[in-house]
């Protein structure tokens, strides 16, 4: 067991410390983010394999933008995952992040209750 961590494990404790829920290391867009680093290409590189703007990889990244379902499927090309693994687990964020964004709205706290 080491004692003193390595700096890509800082680095990632910084970039997961940074970002909002949909970019949690159990997300669509880390997963992409970390097959972008692993496979060394840029934000800029992504972008235009993916055919969207560096802005939007940087924002799907950082966790500001929900990614498209189009974007997703063209990184699990790009990546060689499973479509239909993309898919499901697109699905499952795009409802969760509906559910927590009408409990914001209804002004209801996750068990149900009035907030």
């Amino acid at each position: 067991m080491h004692l003193v961590s390595s700096q890509e494990d800082r680095q990632l404790t910084l970039f997961y410390r940074k970002r909002r829920p949909f970019a949690r290391p159990d997300s669509l867009p880390y997963f992409f983010y970390r097959m972008r680093i692993h496979r060394d290409l840029t934000k800029r590189a992504l972008a235009y394999k993916c055919g969207v703007s560096e802005e939007y990889v940087s924002g799907v990244e950082n966790g500001s933008k929900f990614p498209s379902l189009r974007y997703c499927l063209a990184c699990a090309s790009l990546f060689d995952a499973n479509p239909s693994w993309v898919k499901t687990k697109w699905a499952k964020e795009a409802i969760e992040r509906f559910t927590d964004r009408l409990m914001k709205r209804l002004g209801l706290d996750i068990k149900g209750g009035v907030s």
